[in-house]
C-alpha cells in the first residue's frame, strides 16, 4: 500500500524487547524456555499436571457416659445396655461427568480444539539457534495451517503439534508478510485432520461474543473469552504496511497466542490473533485480531506459494487531526500528510512532494479517485480494492492549492529504514 501509520516492533524471539511504551506489540511467537526445570522435583511440571491423591480418614466417634452410684450403677448399665445399632451400609454412587451443553463456550471449545495447533519455529543453524512458539489452525483436509507470518519468519525448521500430542514435521509453504499470514503444511491423512469452519467477518458487530484459542506462553489449548470491542481498527504488520479493518477483542491474548483462531459464539473463526496494545508487554484488554475475510482473499495463493502483491503510492504519511492542523498551520483539516516519498515509487514519478518530516509544505491527500480521505486507514481501505497496476487519481492540496494527480500503483516495498 506504501501508506504507514505509527508501527511497532515484532516481538523478539531471541532476547528481551526494550520497553515499547503503549505501541502495539505483536504476541507472539512466545520464547519456548528449555533446560532443567528450577521447581522442586516433587512438583509436577506446569504443563504436566500430576495427579493429585486424596487421603480421606472416617473417624468414628464413641461417646461414653458416666453413671454414678458405683456398683449399682454399673448393674443398672449391666441390665440396661442394649446393644449397639449396625451402621448402616455404604452405598456408593457414581456420578457420570456432566454433559456439554450443546451451543456453550464448553461445546465450542470441544469442537475447536482438535484443529488448533501449537506451532514450534526454530530460527538459525543447529550450532546458533532460538526457539519460539506461536499458534496455527488448520483450514483444510489437505494439510494447510493458516497462521501469521512473524510466527514463522525466518525459520529453519517447524513442529506443528496437535491437541491430542501428535507432532510432525511442517513447511512453511506461502507467506504474506504484508497480510501477516502465513500457511504451513503438513503431511497427514484427510481422517487425521479436522478443519475449522471460516466465518464471515463482515457480520460481526461490537459486543458479539469472541473467543481465543492459543498458546500463550507456550501454554497449549488455552481457552479466554471476551467480546468484540472495535471494529475497523489500524495497526501495521511487521514490514511496515497499514493493516486496516482489524477486529478489537477484549479476550485476552499474549504472546504464543500469534496465529491462532478468534472464534464467534457459533464456532466460526471470524479472526487470526495477531497483536497487542499494552504498555506492559501483557494482555490489558486490547488485542487484535486480522479479519478471516482478508486471509480468505489469498488464501489459495498462500497455498500455492505464490507472491502477494499489494498496490501502493510508495509513500508514508500521516492522518491529519485538527491539532495537527493547528500545530503546522495546515490549510486543511482533514486528509493524509505525505510526510515520505519513497524514492523510485510511483508517487515520486508522479510527482508527489514531502519533506520527510510533517510540514506544512507536505502535499495533502484529500481524495482519491473522488471518494474523500479523512486518515490513512481511508486511503489503505481504498487502495486495498485496487490492483497493482491500476491508475488513481488524487486529490491534492499543495499550499492551499487544489491538485489533480494521477499515480498508476505499484506493489508495497517496505521501507529499508525499518
Amino acid at each position: 500500500m506504501g501508506v504507514m501509520s505509527s508501527t511497532f516492533d515484532p516481538e523478539s524471539v531471541d532476547k528481551a524487547p526494550e520497553p515499547a511504551g503503549p505501541a502495539p506489540e505483536f504476541v507472539g511467537p512466545a520464547p519456548e524456555f528449555v533446560g532443567p526445570s528450577s521447581s522442586p522435583p516433587s512438583l509436577p511440571s506446569p504443563s504436566h499436571p500430576g495427579r493429585r491423591l486424596a487421603a480421606i480418614g472416617l473417624v468414628g466417634g464413641l461417646v461414653l457416659g458416666s453413671l454414678g452410684g458405683g456398683a449399682v450403677g454399673a448393674s443398672l448399665l449391666a441390665h440396661n445396655q442394649r446393644p449397639a445399632a449396625s451402621p448402616p451400609a455404604t452405598t456408593t454412587t457414581l456420578v457420570a461427568a456432566p454433559s456439554t451443553v450443546p451451543g456453550s463456550v464448553a461445546a465450542i471449545y470441544k469442537q475447536a480444539i482438535p484443529g488448533v495447533v501449537t506451532i514450534s519455529a526454530t530460527v538459525g543453524t543447529p550450532r546458533s539457534f532460538s526457539q519460539a512458539t506461536g499458534t496455527g489452525f488448520v483450514v483444510d483436509t489437505s494439510g494447510d495451517i493458516l497462521t501469521n507470518a512473524h510466527v514463522v519468519d525466518g525459520a529453519s525448521s517447524v513442529t506443528v503439534t496437535f491437541s491430542d500430542g501428535q507432532s510432525v514435521s511442517g513447511r512453511v509453504a506461502g507467506v504474506d508478510q504484508s497480510d501477516d499470514l502465513a500457511i504451513v503444511k503438513v503431511s497427514l491423512s484427510a481422517d487425521q485432520l479436522h478443519p475449522l469452519t471460516l466465518g464471515n467477518s463482515d457480520a460481526l458487530q461490537i459486543g458479539d461474543t469472541a473467543l481465543a484459542i492459543g498458546a500463550p506462553f507456550g501454554l497449549s489449548g488455552s481457552l479466554t473469552e471476551g467480546i468484540v470491542s472495535g471494529l475497523n481498527r489500524g495497526t501495521s504488520a511487521p514490514n511496515g504496511r497499514a493493516l486496516t479493518g482489524m477486529i478489537q477483542t477484549d479476550a485476552p491474548i499474549n504472546p504464543g497466542n500469534s496465529g491462532g483462531p478468534l472464534l464467534d459464539g457459533n464456532g466460526a473463526v471470524v479472526g487470526i490473533n495477531d497483536s497487542i496494545e499494552s504498555p506492559v508487554q501483557g494482555s490489558v484488554g486490547v488485542g487484535f485480531a486480522i479479519p478471516i475475510n482478508t486471509a480468505k482473499r489469498v488464501l489459495v495463493a498462500l497455498e500455492q506459494g505464490q507472491a502477494i502483491q499489494h498496490p501502493a503510492l510508495g509513500i508514508s504519511g500521516e492522518s491529519i487531526t485538527p491539532g495537527l492542523a493547528t500545530q503546522l498551520g495546515l490549510s486543511v483539516r482533514s486528509g493524509v500528510l505525505v510526510t515520505t516519498v519513497l524514492p523510485g515509487s510511483p508517487a515520486e514519478k508522479a510527482g508527489l512532494q514531502a519533506t520527510g518530516s510533517p510540514d506544512a509544505s507536505d502535499d495533502i491527500i484529500t481524495a482519491i479517485d473522488g471518494h474523500a480521505i479523512t486518515s490513512i486507514e481511508g486511503l489503505t481501505s481504498y487502495l486495498n480494492t485496487r490492483q497493482v497496476g491500476d491508475k488513481v487519481t488524487l486529490s491534492i492540496n499543495r499550499g492551499g492549492r487544489q491538485l489533480s494527480i494521477s499515480v498508476t500503483l505499484g506493489n508495497f516495498q517496505p521501507q529499508t529504514n525499518q
